[in-house]
């Protein structure tokens, strides 16, 4: 059984503390963690220091470090017993930019929200890079799975950025977090707008959908601390900052959200003129299954007798949605995944279909609307799990 296009839209799966002192610039607040002389910045973790002076001893996975001064640094050879570093500060969407060094062979990484982690290794000189090198976004585990399926996900840097081993090095990271509505349900996941090694983009919109290995911090959340791994081995830091995105940066999510948020009310109240709000007048809705488009404004008008039979209550539905990418600027968002429909005539059984969709939205006059939509095809039960959060 078919499902109505109307009801195929695309909807959201819907003590005393010494802060970091803020620069402020430009409408933004910069954290600079590294601008006091102690730790008072970061949760209490025995195994870190600040150091006056810090290099690399050649080919052993060391670094000597000497004085009292600026630079951050963990232990000088690699122990399993180091915490977590943890700012106090808690932060969503933000910019980090760090300037690190590591020794040969050593691994470290900064996690986002403590959850969500930008790997830092020894990645010099490698032809081919994956989820686990520097600038990936490393992998997710889930030990409840068939040994088979335990890892998921990750991302690989687009290219290999790394320097040779005790270079300082410079990464900046461009963080979007998740997205939750009033009751606490996730409506769009984690992601990293940009990741840049020593100038290099290695990372771009690239989707989170849940927390990575080793994550420090359990569950998913609004916001949380900018974590630096130190038990895999040596690293020093020397400026380490976070810029909150409370601009077009970071609204472009929350707005597209709400956006979904609309269509999937009106959808499953019935209110067409709410619905036919969020369409573009020149709309164009295109079926893969058919092999056809048509401009979304005739579909619109086929629509109509539907949502008056939702609104009356013949028929119940359900609409669940997943991001697999979402691209966006200012002013226009490709928007693509699987939505789950569920149908439930009036005393009769329900029907489950998951579609793969694309749609491209313009913001017109302040607000989103839909210029196209692709249906491209039914898929399986297994591909929408595959972007379970």
């Amino acid at each position: 059984m078919g499902i109505p296009m109307k009801m195929k839209r695309l909807l959201p799966a819907v003590g005393i503390v010494t802060l970091a002192t803020p620069i402020t610039s430009a409408g933004e607040q910069t954290f600079d963690f590294l601008n006091s002389p102690g730790l008072e910045h970061f949760q209490p973790a025995d195994g870190w220091q600040r150091v006056e002076r810090a290099v690399a001893v050649p080919d052993r996975m060391e670094i000597s470090t000497k004085g009292h001064g600026k630079i951050l640094a963990n232990r000088s050879t690699k122990d399993i017993s180091i915490p977590y570093l943890m700012t106090r500060e808690s932060f969503g969407d933000v910019r980090v930019e760090l300037e690190f060094m590591i020794p040969e062979g050593s691994n470290a990484g900064v996690y986002l929200m403590g959850r969500y982690e930008v790997q830092i290794l020894d990645s010099f000189g490698k032809d081919r890079v994956g989820s686990g090198d520097l600038g990936g976004i490393y992998a997710r585990w889930d030990p409840s799975l068939p040994a088979d399926r335990q890892w998921s996900g990750g991302s690989a840097p687009l290219a290999n950025a790394a320097k040779a081993p005790g270079t300082w090095q410079t990464m900046e990271i461009v963080f979007r977090a998740p997205r939750f509505d009033e009751l606490g349900g996730k409506t769009s996941g984690a992601g990293f707008d940009s990741v840049r090694i020593n100038g290099v983009l290695v990372q771009e919109n690239t989707q989170a959908p849940g927390p990575t290995a080793s994550n420090p911090l359990p569950g998913e959340v609004a916001s949380g601390p900018i974590v630096i791994q130190g038990d895999h081995g040596p690293i020093a830091i020397r400026r380490f900052t976070a810029t909150p995105l409370t601009g077009s940066g970071s609204t472009g999510p929350a707005e597209l959200d709400a956006y979904w948020a609309e269509v999937s009310r009106a959808v499953n109240e019935g209110d067409f003129e709410a619905y036919q709000a969020t369409c573009h007048d020149l709309g164009v809705i295109i079926s893969g299954s058919k092999q056809m488009s048509q401009p979304l404004r005739h579909a619109l008008a086929r629509w109509k007798s539907d949502f008056e039979k939702t609104k009356a209550g013949e028929v119940e539905s359900e609409v669940l949605f997943r991001f697999a990418h979402r691209y966006r600027d200012e002013t226009t968002a490709h928007e693509s995944g699987v939505f789950r429909y569920t149908a439930r005539p009036k005393d009769g059984e329900p029907t489950v279909e998951y579609i793969d969709f694309e749609a491209l939205l313009t913001k017109v006059d302040g607000d989103w609307k839909m210029l196209m939509e692709n249906q491209k095809a039914k898929v399986t039960r297994a591909e929408w799990d595959a972007l379970a959060p």
